[in-house]
């Protein structure tokens, strides 16, 4: 019926694989959990033996196959029609998680694709973490409604989705993405492309991996760096990443060298203001933009 499909990298997952074994056990179906490790630079606690059985598969990756290769291998490894995406730092928010997603298999659903929704835990804050906590708590975590219109596509996240394993195999993540960041956007403007349907759902997984402000902030510039590759290679579209929709009306009013200039000379002061216990995500969203448009004026060796 079902494979679980859990990339880890740098995590342990035994939290997690505990938590659906427990709540997919006594619903008595065919399932599978299938873990990869993508080459973890640090040493992580194995499976528990309890949890190592024939439906329970752990794989490890020789080298570092990144965010995209590393699901199309889970689903290459996978035996069921219906796969469960889940982060390795996720857990499941209620105790019918599975169920609630194999009550509408079940159902024989119209759409292909099921967004649960991602959740954080207050109990999870700190003035360390403050900045991915409020990004993640007021731009993640959005009610059904919000998520669902007006763009469907654009608040699609692998970290807790369903999806029809034939689908999936139409589309696939693209495997050309080595770098690190929008993945999930450039598989979503897949999707829009290929007129598969996205529906969302309210079965949120917690989100617990929640970043210090500074490994925040350089993943955030890491992100960016590869966004100005996809887009100038036109892997992605403005459509989907409102990030790029400022771009372009910047770049329209001439604005763009002004704030490339900002995040030059302003961009440790700002990263300081970023810090504090309760950040603002203006100042946030502003400091992304101008790195953005910083690295577009000196990035001019990449392909457009």
């Amino acid at each position: 019926m079902i494979s679980i499909l859990i990339p880890v990298y740098n995590i342990d997952v035994n939290p997690l694989v505990e938590a659906i074994y427990e709540q997919i056990i006594p619903l008595d179906i065919p399932y599978e959990i299938i873990v990869i490790d993508d080459c973890s630079t640090e040493h992580l606690p194995e499976i528990k033996r309890f949890y190592r059985s024939k439906t329970i598969k752990v794989l490890k990756s020789d080298v570092n196959l990144g965010r995209s290769s590393v699901r199309n291998l889970l689903v290459e490894n996978s035996h069921y029609p219906w796969l469960i995406f889940l982060d390795a730092d996720t857990l499941p928010q209620h105790h019918n998680f599975i169920s609630t997603y194999i009550k509408l298999i079940e159902s024989q659903p119209p759409a292909s694709v099921y967004f649960g929704g991602i959740a954080y835990d207050a109990k999870d804050k700190n003035q360390h973490n403050s900045l991915r906590y409020t990004y993640g708590i007021n731009r993640e975590s959005k009610p059904l409604a919000k998520r669902q219109k007006p763009h469907p596509y654009s608040s699609l996240l692998m970290s807790n989705t369903l999806i029809k394993k034939e689908v999936f195999e139409k589309v696939k993540f693209n495997d050309k993405i080595t770098l690190y960041g929008h993945e999930d956007a450039v598989f979503a403007w897949d999707l829009y492309k290929a007129g598969v349907v996205v529906e969302h759902i309210d079965n949120p997984a917690y989100h617990k991996g929640i970043e210090p402000n500074d490994v925040f902030i350089a993943k955030t510039k890491e992100a960016l760096e590869n966004l100005l590759v996809l887009y100038r290679k036109g892997v992605i579209d403005v459509k989907i990443n409102k990030l790029l929709r400022y771009y372009e009306r910047a770049n329209a009013s001439y604005m763009t060298g002004l704030l490339a200039g900002f995040y030059k000379n302003r961009h440790r002061q700002w990263e300081s203001w970023l810090s504090v216990e309760n950040p603002s995500l203006y100042s946030f969203d502003l400091y992304r933009l101008s790195y953005f448009c910083y690295l577009s004026k000196n990035l001019k060796q990449l392909n457009r």
